[in-house]
């Protein structure tokens, strides 16, 4: 196990306010550490334990916002993104890293949200076209150095603003209606790399553009981009992040042809990997905002379906998370989409409230098969995740361990387990517990039981 996965292995106790593009991801470490057992729901992302949230609240409403910020209403929500900021790392204690700054785009009134630490929420901005105003903006970035980026997309223009740990502030606008480098047509993405470069989706030019720190546009060459909107950065000198070195460190994610593309790029705009629409189960499919994980999986929201796809470095489909609707493990109409690299944090913008959730990992298609004297458990995990299975007897007792903290990937895995010759015929358990390798490492554990039977 790398030192970076030890680091990883840290307290998660938690105290968010999570009202709103609310966006107060806190992470508050404790000294006694219980391993918490979930079973019988949906775990590859997972809610905060008791105890972790006020009152173990997971979902912000209208009714929470409006006690946090008042007279503040969702109206078409759309982008969020979060980051710690420099001036609350601690470089000697990283696990300690307790507060990420979190931003969030309600589109409708022409505002961004903020908080302010655990202080408070705050907004910024009006509906229009001036100094401190936006028009129907998109998407918003935060970098570790307090910048942030909104995607303003009714007046074609890229808004920079500044959060300095209390507040934001405007500190201008770029761009004007056009098909040049440094001018837009209706952009709705915006991105920040580890090195303060900007990303952003040129929707109506069919593009994407990089933006410098010092404000110089380039427009990379990409092949094919048909309104591009989500994007997601992930690169190499990124400080969380497990691909450090080769093909899988230096990736941009994009979404395009109207949510019904998701396709991985170079940083230059070379194209790697591509999955459509009719290549995802459980259509229609209507792609909304993207997200790279700690280990560059990309994960993005289905607007239609109410879900978080999830997607291997490869584009290849894993699962979706969720159901439309509004109680647990649902989503309403979800859009933004924002994953905090350090501590897996994931929050995901809806309709009318925010959702949070942490990384967490699932055994799925779990079932028997029989070959040979040999019985095989194939199933296939959602997350790189750490194993323990056994074979117990209908007392509960272990017939036979098949794993001990065994550290498997992501994707197809097996269990076999060849009875002894005295072994009796009859019923038996499969018995599973499993862990996703940082995130919620040693906070939760997820148990699996099935029957099986041995003829």
């Amino acid at each position: 196990m790398t030192t970076l996965k030890k680091e990883l292995n840290v307290g998660l106790k938690t105290n968010i306010w999570v009202f709103l593009l609310a966006f107060i991801a806190s992470v508050a470490l404790a000294q006694t550490v219980k391993l918490e057992i979930i079973r019988n729901v949906p775990s590859t992302y997972m809610y905060p334990t008791d105890g972790f949230l006020p009152f173990n609240i997971h979902r912000g409403t209208q009714t929470m916002l409006t006690l946090m910020v008042p007279g503040c209403s969702f109206n078409n929500p759309a982008g969020v993104a979060c980051a710690l900021l420099k001036s609350d790392h601690d470089p000697k204690q990283p696990q300690n890293d307790v507060v990420i700054t979190c931003v969030g785009v309600n589109s409708g009134a022409g505002e961004i949200v903020y908080n302010v630490g655990l202080k408070e929420l705050r907004r910024f901005g009006t509906r229009g076209s001036g100094e401190k105003q936006f028009l129907d903006p998109t998407g918003v970035a935060i970098d570790s150095d307090g910048d942030v980026a909104v995607a303003d997309t009714g007046n074609d223009r890229i808004c920079l603003l500044h959060h300095d740990g209390m507040r934001l502030t405007w500190v201008k606008a770029m761009g004007i209606k056009g098909k040049g480098p440094g001018e837009f047509s209706a952009p709705k993405g915006v991105a920040y790399d580890s090195q303060g470069h900007l990303y952003i989706t040129d929707t109506g030019n069919n593009r994407i553009q990089i933006m410098s720190r010092k404000g110089h546009c380039t427009v990379i060459q990409t092949p094919a981009m048909e309104g591009p909107t989500g994007l997601a950065v992930i690169d190499a000198k990124e400080a969380w992040t497990f691909y450090q070195q080769g093909p899988y460190a230096d990736r941009m994610a994009v979404i395009d042809q109207a949510g019904q593309r998701l396709r991985t790029l170079t940083l230059d705009g070379q194209p790697l990997y591509r999955i459509t629409a009719p290549d995802m189960p459980n259509g229609p499919v209507s792609l909304w905002g993207c997200a790279f994980d700690y280990f560059g999986n990309v994960i993005a929201t289905d607007n239609t379906q109410g879900c978080i796809r999830k997607f291997d470095r490869d584009l290849r489909y894993v699962t979706s998370f969720g159901t439309a609707g509004d109680d647990d493990f649902q989503f309403s109409e979800p859009r933004g989409i924002a994953f905090n690299h350090q501590f897996g944090q994931v929050l995901v913008a809806e309709k009318n409230s925010v959702q949070y959730f942490w990384n967490g990992t699932d055994a799925l298609d779990l079932r028997q098969e029989s070959a040979g004297g040999i019985l095989k458990f194939p199933f296939k995990l959602t997350e790189r995740s750490l194993l323990t299975a056994e074979i117990r007897d209908v007392k509960g007792k272990v017939v036979k361990p098949l794993a001990l903290s065994q550290d498997l990937e992501m994707g197809p895995q097996e269990l076999d387990w060849t009875p002894e010759p005295a072994t009796p015929k009859g019923s038996y358990t499969l018995y599973m517990k499993l862990m996703a390798t940082y995130s919620t490492r040693d906070r939760v554990a997820k148990e699996i039981e099935m029957p099986v039977t041995f003829q």
